[in-house]
């Protein structure tokens, strides 16, 4: 153990090789492996770094997390965040920090040393409570960024993210010791009993499911103001024709929508769970009620066709919730699929029920990764859309890589998914990053406008879809002058590296086209389509992976009958005029998408849904004060 000189605590630390990080931990003498324990947490960096993160879980997600940085004052800020997916951190409060003697700054280094209440014990991504051992050896894991955070005196603030990252496997039995209480008394930075925490305070929150009925062709007004919206926190263009309205503020990444039976809204906010609120006769919110608390809920939800079951999802399982309307009370919990994988790059789990097949549950299941090469067998289930039958669901739910039956797989992260007027399934997908292309041993660099995000139809749901869509070999064109000398349209797919096994030429009979294509980054998240199919609604969530940033908006794409009777777009796949915008942020190239993390200085649409009076909704997901919206034709 190293032991601080200014302190006298001794630590079990480690340093993270060649970027000069330091991570000191000290337990009681008697912490156990089961039971929920303090810990002294103690962060030193170099000023070049200008935040680090502790992962006490080991992973980015699903676990307490303890970001530090100089707060420009000569001490340093610590702050107790929460990611439940590849977004920005929300406040975590769970857990409390406790300042303690030893933090500073200085014109080379600082550190950050405090005590942590409710570091060692959570609730994980599989809803289970999850404890470290601390007689044992554990993984953590650390990032540090390198550009500053937006407000260093401000434990809440926003940051960029990490440009490093690592893990590494720690003995807590080394870092206990009897003298662990003696060096928080006499290191405690005020009185121990009501030290103020440094917890992110955690906006209010809020939760969301979803009715398949028929949406009426007479759209309802926007009412022009609404008595609990507030004031737009951001600034935002309309085309022509349309309205919006605030509806509600301070939501904590607010994502899908769905109205029960009587009319009342269900939201799913990531990482807190499900509300519901109460609707007047002019589309405004009258009372919000929290209906079901749970941190793994961080985005799918359906109500049965008959508005008596809530389902909802985590990143591993979905579950069940009888549901009472006239209450807005839920029943207890039952798992419907379980046996999704745990952590990766997509964490999302979409899910969709329709009036036509309300016994089947539609099931969207993102890549675990950027290129997720397993994903391009079906087997692993993963870069797939499956479905299940819940009149047949075995004790323990289905197994997602096992049970139920494929709507069409290689789709790398199929978050919108909808019906159309004629129940056949659609979704939007989100593409890659960090493109580079290979040809005869020449790489160049395609990320900033290539691939393009997609528009799939996937068809019926009732029987099997086992056709390919192309996800991880196979991507769509968006600026063909970067494929100029392949002779490339827009549309077409390319592989990232072709050689004699594998071309371009391949993907024409080996892959379904997608219907239409969407800006390279603008990250497609939900989708809907209005009375009659005549439009799909799509809200982009913005980009990371271009300068400058793209999406952050609300867009529509018209669609038309074709001869055989079924809905397709009104342009062609080779354009890049397919849709146009509805609500959009005024400067997108000042949207910081930070890489995959909440907006700063923009809204970030996200979740659809339209209510009986064929209003529609749309949510905006930044990590705190999340807002609400109404939209429609003035």
């Amino acid at each position: 153990m190293a032991c601080d000189a200014a302190t006298s605590i001794c630590y079990s630390q480690y340093t993270v090789p060649g970027r000069g990080i330091t991570y000191g931990i000290a337990l009681p003498a008697d912490a156990d492996a089961t039971g929920n324990y303090d810990a002294i947490i103690s962060v030193t960096a170099t000023t070049a770094t200008k935040w680090a993160g502790f992962c006490w879980g080991g992973t980015m997600v699903f676990n307490p997390l303890t970001l530090s940085w100089p707060d420009g004052k000569g001490g340093a800020t610590v702050s107790a965040r929460f990611a439940f997916g590849l977004g920005l951190p929300q406040g975590y409060d769970g857990a409390e920090h406790f300042p303690m003697k030893g933090t500073m700054s200085n014109a080379t280094h600082w550190t950050q040393t405090s005590l942590c209440k409710g570091c060692t014990q959570y609730q994980g991504g599989d809803g289970e409570i999850a404890t470290l051992n601390s007689t044992g050896v554990v993984q953590f894991a650390w990032a540090e960024g390198t550009n500053p955070v937006s407000e260093p005196a401000n434990n809440a603030s926003s940051f960029s993210p990490h440009q490093n990252i690592g893990t590494w496997q720690h003995d807590l039995n080394a870092a206990r010791s009897p003298k662990f209480e003696s060096w928080v008394a006499n290191n405690l930075l005020g009185p121990a009993a009501t030290a103020a925490p440094t917890s992110a305070t955690a906006a209010s929150t809020m939760k969301t499911s979803t009715v398949a009925t028929a949406k009426p062709i007479v759209t309802a007004a926007v009412p022009a103001s609404c008595p609990n919206g507030g004031t737009p926190k951001f600034r935002s263009n309309l085309a022509a024709g349309w309205k919006a309205t605030k509806v509600l503020g301070g939501l904590t990444s607010p994502r899908s929508i769905v109205f029960d039976t009587l009319g009342n809204m269900l939201v799913v906010q990531n990482g807190r769970g499900v509300s519901v609120h109460t609707m007047s006769a002019d589309g405004c919110i009258t009372s919000t009620k929290m209906l079901i608390s749970a941190n793994y809920l961080n985005h799918g939800l359906a109500l049965s066709i008959d508005g008596k079951t809530i389902y909802a999802s985590g990143s591993t399982a979905a579950y069940a919730y009888p549901y009472t309307a006239s209450s807005q009370s839920v029943g207890a919990r039952t798992t419907v699929v379980t046996g999704m994988y745990y952590g990766g790059s997509h964490t999302s789990r979409t899910l969709l029920i329709g009036a036509h097949a309300p016994n089947l549950l539609v099931v969207s299941h993102g890549s675990n990764a950027n290129f997720d090469y397993a994903a391009g067998n079906p087997k692993t289930a993963r870069a797939i859309v499956k479905v299940f039958d819940l009149d047949k669901t075995p004790n323990g739910g289905h197994n997602f890589v096992s049970g139920g039956w494929n709507a069409g797989y290689g789709l790398r992260n199929e978050v919108g998914i909808t019906f159309d007027d004629n129940n056949m399934l659609w979704g939007v997908e989100n593409s890659g990053d960090d493109f580079r292309r290979t040809v005869n041993g020449q790489s160049r660099d395609v990320h900033q406008d290539n691939p393009a995000e997609k528009l799939n139809y996937l068809g019926d749901i009732t029987k099997p879809n086992d056709n390919w869509y192309g996800y991880p070999t196979c991507f769509a064109v968006w600026k063909a002058s970067d494929f100029a000398s392949e002779g490339l349209q827009i549309g077409d797919h390319f592989v990232v590296a072709p050689n004699n096994t594998f071309k371009d030429a391949n993907c024409k009979t080996a892959v379904v086209a997608p219907s239409l294509v969407f800006q390279a980054h603008s990250a497609p998240i939900d989708s809907k389509f209005d009375a009659g199919s005549q439009n799909l609604y799509v809200t982009f969530h913005g980009s990371w992976n271009r300068n400058p940033t793209t999406g952050f908006k609300l867009v529509v794409v018209p669609f038309k009958k074709a001869a055989d009777g079924a809905y397709v777009p009104v342009s062609p796949l080779n354009t890049q005029n397919g849709y146009s915008d509805v609500m959009w942020n005024p400067n997108v190239a000042g949207c910081a998408g930070n890489g995959p993390v909440a907006s700063s200085g923009c809204f970030r649409p996200a979740g659809l849904g339209f209510d009986g009076s064929g209003r529609m909704y749309m949510t905006s997901d930044t990590s705190s004060d999340g807002e609400l919206w109404v939209l429609g034709k003035s």
